[in-house]
């Protein structure tokens, strides 16, 4: 019994020394001590009573804004709204007068070249063809300048011609220079036979002196014959001694100078043998040539164009038609001096005669300013002139930007459709515009369309850019919209096609300082801007092709 407990001591102070217990062991802080719980009525009775008064106090700040914040005064008017009758196409809109004008505009007929009118060819209202002779002018000057022309070119032609016969000698020296070829041989026939004479002057001095000597030996026998010996032949071989030694003399001193003429001829026969291989002066011989030859076809070619200039000139003296057409005006007369093409002159002073195309003629329409929104581009006009009783039917080309300040007027161009030949410029037409085609869409097929009308004045214009000030009920604050003008409207008012709507509300007074996103307070509306265009609206066209009866909308 007693074993058996000491061996489990053992085991466990075994495991003891393997397992160390102390690592498992955990600190623990002593709980902290719990409050009490205290309740806070004070939160029911004061915290939320105060907050519910601080929304109802936030709800009233806000909804009274208006009377504490700072707000810029304004007055407001409403948007005017139309509802238009669109008119059927063909239905008259308004009538204007003009004057009957070519299209695009008369053709001047000018002189080109100066001269005194001899002759007129041709009269008012007649009818010509294109380059049919209108007037002739005295051309005697003209011819003796053509004569002259030609002359200087048939001189220009025979210098040319001489100049290209040189150069063909030329060309012809420089590819067979014979010339110097034969300079060559006879230089080197010179230097061979100097070269033979000095060859054989040795020969010659030999014989000299041999001849000498017996001369001398002739002489000396002589003088020793004594009496026995005429004088006379004495003297005459004394003579032959003299002559013997002058020829050997001669000849010993002839050698020097035929060395010398041999090296002159040796230099000679070199210089014409490079010469004859650069052939420097007959190459320049035919550049010269050439030369000459291109300055002779220049003079040709410029006594042409002189010609050609005295021939145009002569032509010019018969102004013709620039086009087949009636004669508008004639504004020459013979005897009367043209300048032509001088810029110096006067435009008027070289016209001759004025045309137009009968088959092309516009009016030329002084269309009042209120009706000039009713004009469009290819709208369909009627033409009435006392000379035809049934009117003309036309159509509008384009507006033009004369105004005239004093008729209060802008003119408007209507090209008249096959106009008959009793026609002409300068005549009186009453023009009635009628209204144009206008698109329907489906939705507004067959109601009658809304146009939006405000008051001119309120609409600023920016770079190109229309803009109006509104007031945003909704924010209490001003807003500049961007909007698009129509083409409808008065001289009071004008058609907003986008950008507003019926109910929007235009600021009328205190614009002037307003700023985008000011707040503003609307004093009341201004309806006289909009009273008083209606009064206008009522006596004149609201649109281009409407009647409208204004009313304002709240």
């Amino acid at each position: 019994m007693s074993s058996k407990p000491q061996k489990l001591e053992a085991g466990e102070s075994s495991l003891k020394s393997e397992v160390d217990l102390s690592q498992l062991a955990t600190q623990r802080k002593p709980a902290a001590a719990t409050p009490l719980r205290v309740r806070r009525r004070w939160i029911s009775r004061y915290a939320v009573p105060l907050a519910i008064l601080g929304a109802f106090g936030g709800l009233f700040s806000w909804a009274a804004r208006d009377s504490f914040l700072p707000a810029h005064v304004v007055t407001v008017t409403p948007v005017i709204v139309t509802r238009a009758e669109v008119q059927q196409e063909g239905t008259p809109l308004f009538q204007a007068a003009g004057w009957i004008e070519p299209q695009p505009s008369a053709v001047v007929a000018s002189a080109l070249a100066s001269g005194v009118v001899e002759e007129m060819l041709a009269v008012e209202g007649q009818l010509v063809e294109k380059g049919a002779p209108i007037a002739k002018l005295i051309d005697s000057d003209a011819r003796i300048a053509l004569r002259q022309a030609e002359a200087n070119l048939r001189l220009s032609e025979a210098d040319a011609q001489n100049a290209e016969a040189v150069f063909t000698a030329a060309q012809a020296t420089l590819e067979n220079p014979n010339e110097l070829k034969a300079a060559l041989a006879e230089s080197e026939s010179l230097l061979a036979e100097t070269t033979l004479t000095l060859g054989n002057l040795p020969f010659a001095i030999e014989a000299a002196n041999s001849r000498r000597r017996l001369a001398e030996e002739n002489l000396a026998r002589k003088k020793q014959a004594g009496e026995a010996v005429a004088g006379r032949v004495l003297r005459e071989a004394a003579s032959e001694l003299a002559m013997a030694e002058g020829a050997l003399a001669e000849l010993q001193a002839r050698q020097p100078t035929l060395h010398e003429q041999l090296e002159a001829l040796s230099r000679k026969r070199d210089a014409l043998r490079q010469q004859l291989e650069l052939m420097t002066e007959p190459k320049r011989a035919v550049a010269a040539a050439a030369a000459k030859v291109a300055a002779s076809k220049a003079r040709q070619d410029q006594a042409q164009l002189a010609v050609d200039v005295a021939q145009l000139n002569l032509e010019r003296m018969v102004v013709r038609a620039p086009i087949a057409g009636r004669i508008l005006t004639i504004d020459a007369r013979p005897g009367k001096r043209l300048a032509g093409m001088d810029p110096l002159s006067e435009q008027t002073s070289s016209t001759v005669a004025t045309l137009y195309d009968p088959k092309r003629l516009q009016v030329r329409v002084d269309v009042r300013l209120e009706d000039v929104p009713q004009v469009q581009i290819g709208q369909p006009v009627t033409i009435e002139t006392a000379s035809i009783k049934s009117p003309l039917m036309g159509r509008v080309l384009w507006l033009t930007t004369r105004a005239d300040i004093q008729k209060n007027t802008l003119q408007v161009k209507v090209a008249i459709n096959d106009p008959p030949q009793v026609i002409t410029p300068e005549m009186l037409g009453q023009v009635t515009f009628m209204a144009a085609s206008q698109p329907v869409s489906a939705e507004t097929a067959g109601n009658d369309p809304l146009r939006l009308l405000v008051p001119r004045s309120l609409v600023a214009d920016d770079e190109g850019v229309a803009s109006i000030w509104v007031a945003n009920l909704e924010e209490g604050a001003a807003e500049r919209k961007q909007v698009e003008l129509g083409r409808a409207g008065t001289d009071q008012l004008v058609e907003i096609t986008s950008g507003l709507d019926p109910t929007s509300k235009l600021i009328v007074g205190g614009r002037e300082s307003l700023a985008p996103g000011m707040r503003i307070r609307i004093a009341g509306e201004d309806r006289s801007l909009t009273e008083n265009s209606n009064n206008r609206a009522s006596s004149s066209p609201a649109s281009a092709s409407a009647r409208s009866t204004a009313t304002a909308v709240e």
